[in-house]
């Protein structure tokens, strides 16, 4: 693996660490409100856009923000739905998913089957 496909992965991971030391710990710093916006709105979607392995760094992050929205706005609703809302849990809960999308771009080999990459 080329250094380059751990970039969005680490990204992801010191992210999702520090949102979640920031937010759920209740440090109250001038950064915290820019550094959960960078999170909730790129992480979440860049985790799951990174196995799609396009080879358009602006499509990827096009549907990055794209993705990103529709977790939260669905993680959101389904907790709404279930009577459960709490903004610290829907956190937890995306910084759950973000580190395992993270995870899945390291483990799952470049070539996988649902690789979308232009052919030349």
């Amino acid at each position: 693996m080329k250094p380059r496909y751990r970039l969005w992965p680490a990204l992801i991971t010191i992210s999702a660490f520090a949102t979640g030391l920031v937010v759920l710990v209740d440090l109250q710093i001038p950064l915290r409100s820019l550094l959960a916006l960078w999170f909730l709105l790129l992480c979440p979607g860049m985790a799951l856009v990174g196995l799609l392995r396009t080879g358009d760094r602006l499509a990827d992050v096009t549907l990055a923000v794209a993705a990103s929205l529709a977790l939260d706005a669905l993680v959101a609703g389904v907790m709404l739905y279930c009577g459960a809302w709490s903004p610290q849990r829907g956190l937890a809960i995306l910084i759950g998913l973000s580190a395992a999308g993270a995870a899945l771009q390291l483990v799952v080999p470049r070539d996988a089957p649902f690789s979308i990459r232009r052919v030349p």
